[in-house]
């Protein structure tokens, strides 16, 4: 499963995410603080893209990543990111 990044655009399209990406994905997705989403999804960047079905976002594949943030954005990533 890979682990993706959502980045909405503007503040319509983060309120809309807030509400269709916990419907779509669940424990799978996971809201950072200003508006974007971690998502694990079984596909591509652009498949992801298609399925949110939203406008004015920008949808990143990553594998790698390092930082300071809270335990909580840490545990889901050492779930998901695999």
């Amino acid at each position: 499963m890979a682990t993706f990044i959502v980045l909405p655009q503007n503040d319509q399209v983060a309120e809309t995410l807030n509400t269709t990406i916990p419907q779509r994905f669940g424990n799978h997705a996971y809201a950072l603080p200003l508006g974007e989403w971690l998502v694990a999804y079984e596909g591509t960047s652009r498949q992801l893209f298609e399925e949110i079905g939203a406008d004015s976002v920008i949808v990143l594949n990553f594998n790698g990543y390092w930082g300071v943030a809270s335990k909580d954005i840490w545990e889901w990533l050492a779930v998901y990111q695999k």
